[in-house]
C-alpha cells in the first residue's frame, strides 16, 4: 500500500525533524564548548601547579645545597641532610607526575637530571670529605639554574599554547555549530520545499479543472494525488463534476422532451384551429343568413381562433428555435418597405386605442439583408408590446436610421416603463412584469424572446432601455447588404440559435 500521509502529518513530521536536528546540533555544540572550557581550566590549573612545583624544586635544591655545605662544615648532622635530600626528591617526583603526558615533562626530567648531576659531582664528594673543583661546582650549579629557568619558561609557553588551543577549538566548534545550524535550516527548507511542491501540482490541477468546469466543460476531471486532504478535495471535485454532468444530461433530455412535446402539440393544434377560424370567417361572410347575435358570436370565434393561431405559431417558433430548426430566408430588402408594412398592419390596433403611431425612416438608407416575413414579425411584436402597455392617446414612434455599416430600428412608447431589475428579465421567455398593467394587458411573455431569436439569426443585436414612468425603447441592428456580403458565408436558410439573455434587454410582452 502506498504511503500517503496527510498534510498535518507531513507538517508535524517536518517540524519534529527540524527540531531534532537543531536540538542535536545545539547540544553537541554546547557539550563541545563545555568540554573545551573544562580542559582549558584543568590544564591551566596543572600548569599553575607546575609553576609552584618548579619554585619548590628550586627551594628544595637551595635547602639541600645549604645542608650539604653545613654538613661539611659540621653545622648539620646527617639526618638533616637526608631530610633535605628526601624533600628535594619528593618535590621532583611530584613535578614529574604533574608533567605526565605533557610537553614540559622533558624539561622536568632535564631539571631532575641536572640536580642529580650536581649531587654526583658536588654533593657526594663533599659528603665523603673530598673537595670538588670550583669549576665543577659552578658548572653543576649553573646547569641546575639553567634547567630551572628552562622549566619555568616551558611552563609559561605551555600555558600560552593551552590558551591558544582552547581559543582555536572554541572558534572551530562555533563554526561547526553554525554550519550545523545552517545545514539544519537548509534541510528544513528542502523539506518544506518538497512539501510545497507535493501540494503545488495537485492544487494546480484542481484550479485548472475548476476553470474548465466553469467554462462549461462538464467532462473535465482531475488526477487525484498529493496529501490526503488535497486527494479528498480532488475526489470531491470529480464527484461534483460527475454529478453536474449527469444533471446537465438530464436537463438536456428534459428540454428535448419539452421541445418535442410543444412542437408536436402546437403542430397538432394548428390544423383544428385553422379549420375553426376558417369556418368562423365563412359565417361572418354570410351576413344575410345570420342575425346580429349569431354574427357577433362568429366574429368572437374568428378573433379568438386568430389569437390562438398566433399563440400556436409563436410556440412553434420558440420550439423550433430551441431545437435549432428555426430558419430564415434572407434577401436584400428595403428598410422603408419593412417599416411601412409593419406600421400598416398595426395601424388598426393603434387607432382602436386612440394612440398616435409615427414612422420616421432616414433617407437613402441602404438595403438590409433580411427575411422580410421574420423582420416584419419582430416589428409587429415590438409594436404590439408598445400598443398594449402605452396608455390611450399615447405616442408610439417607429424609426429606422443608419448606424455605421448597420441600420438601427427602434420602437419607443410612453408606457409605464421598466425598472432596472425588470430590464434584466425582459427577453426571458414567459416572463411578464409584476405590475398591475401587465396583469390587465395579459400576454404569454414570449413575443420578445422570439424577437431576440430572430434578430440573432440575422446576425444582429437587440436591446432595451427604460426608466420607470418614462416609457420603454427597444432597438435592434441589422447589417446592410454590403456588410452582410462581407461577413456572411452566403444567403439562404440558416438554423436558429437558442436565445441568450442580454443584460440590457427585458420583456413585458
Amino acid at each position: 500500500m502506498r504511503l500517503n500521509p496527510s498534510l498535518t502529518t507531513r507538517l508535524r513530521v517536518g517540524f519534529i525533524v527540524l527540531f531534532a536536528m537543531l536540538l542535536v546540533v545545539s547540544l553537541l555544540g554546547v557539550a563541545r564548548l563545555f568540554q573545551i572550557r573544562v580542559d582549558f581550566e584543568d590544564q591551566t590549573q596543572r600548569y599553575s601547579d607546575l609553576d609552584v612545583k618548579a619554585a619548590q624544586m628550586q627551594t628544595a635544591f637551595a635547602t639541600e645545597n645549604a645542608a650539604v655545605t653545613a654538613f661539611r662544615r659540621g653545622g648539620a648532622d646527617q639526618a638533616q641532610l637526608r631530610d633535605a635530600t628526601a624533600a628535594a626528591d619528593r618535590t621532583d617526583a611530584q613535578a614529574l607526575q604533574l608533567a605526565a603526558g605533557d610537553s614540559v615533562r622533558p624539561l622536568v626530567r632535564r631539571r631532575i637530571a641536572a640536580e642529580e648531576d650536581w649531587r654526583r659531582r658536588v654533593a657526594d664528594p663533599l659528603l665523603r670529605g673530598g673537595a670538588p673543583s670550583a669549576q665543577a661546582q659552578r658548572e653543576s650549579g649553573a646547569s641546575v639554574e639553567a634547567a630551572s629557568r628552562s622549566l619555568a619558561a616551558g611552563v609559561d609557553e605551555a600555558k600560552d599554547a593551552s590558551r591558544d588551543r582552547a581559543h582555536d577549538r572554541t572558534r572551530n566548534t562555533t563554526i561547526l555549530v553554525a554550519a550545523g545550524l545552517a545545514a539544519a535550516l537548509l534541510a528544513a527548507l528542502i523539506l518544506f520545499s518538497g512539501l510545497i511542491n507535493s501540494m503545488r501540482a495537485p492544487l494546480a490541477r484542481l484550479v485548472g479543472g475548476a476553470r474548465r468546469l466553469a467554462g462549461g466543460d462538464l467532462e473535465t476531471r482531475v488526477k487525484v494525488g498529493g496529501p490526503v486532504e488535497i486527494a479528498i478535495l480532488g475526489r470531491a471535485f470529480n464527484e461534483m463534476a460527475a454529478e453536474l454532468e449527469r444533471d446537465a444530461r438530464e436537463r438536456d433530455r428534459l428540454e428535448r422532451m419539452k421541445d418535442d412535446f410543444v412542437l408536436t402539440v402546437s403542430h397538432e393544434l394548428r390544423t383544428p384551429v385553422t379549420v375553426v377560424k376558417g369556418f368562423a370567417e365563412m359565417l361572418t361572410a354570410e351576413k344575410g343568413d345570420l342575425n346580429s347575435r349569431q354574427r357577433e358570436a362568429a366574429e368572437v370565434i374568428s378573433d379568438s381562433a386568430g389569437q390562438l393561431q398566433k399563440m400556436i405559431n409563436d410556440l412553434l417558433d420558440l420550439a423550433r428555435s430551441d431545437a435549432g430548426k428555426l430558419r430564415i430566408e434572407t434577401e436584400p430588402v428595403s428598410v422603408r418597405t419593412l417599416v411601412q408594412n409593419a406600421a400598416r398592419r398595426m395601424k388598426p390596433e393603434f387607432e382602436e386605442k386612440g394612440q398616435r403611431l409615427t414612422v420616421s425612416v432616414e433617407s437613402e438608407l441602404p438595403k438590409v439583408m433580411a427575411d422580410p416575413h421574420r423582420i416584419g414579425q419582430v416589428l409587429s411584436n415590438l409594436l404590439t408590446n408598445a400598443n398594449r402597455y402605452a396608455p390611450e392617446k399615447a405616442r408610439v414612434r417607429l424609426t429606422a436610421a443608419g448606424a455605421g455599416r448597420q441600420v438601427e430600428f427602434a420602437v419607443s412608447d410612453d408606457g409605464p416603463g421598466l425598472d432596472e431589475e425588470e430590464l434584466e428579465h425582459v427577453f426571458e421567455r414567459f416572463w411578464r412584469a409584476d405590475s398591475g398593467e401587465s396583469q390587465e394587458v395579459g400576454g404569454t411573455g414570449i413575443g420578445l424572446a422570439i424577437a431576440q431569436s430572430l434578430i440573432e439569426l440575422h446576425k444582429g443585436e437587440i436591446s432595451a432601455a427604460s426608466e420607470p414612468g418614462e416609457g420603454a425603447s427597444f432597438r435592434f441592428l441589422l447589417p446592410t447588404v454590403s456588410e452582410k456580403a462581407n461577413g456572411a458565408s452566403g444567403d439562404g436558410a440558416k438554423p436558429a440559435r437558442k436565445p441568450t439573455q442580454r443584460s440590457a434587454a427585458k420583456s413585458k410582452a
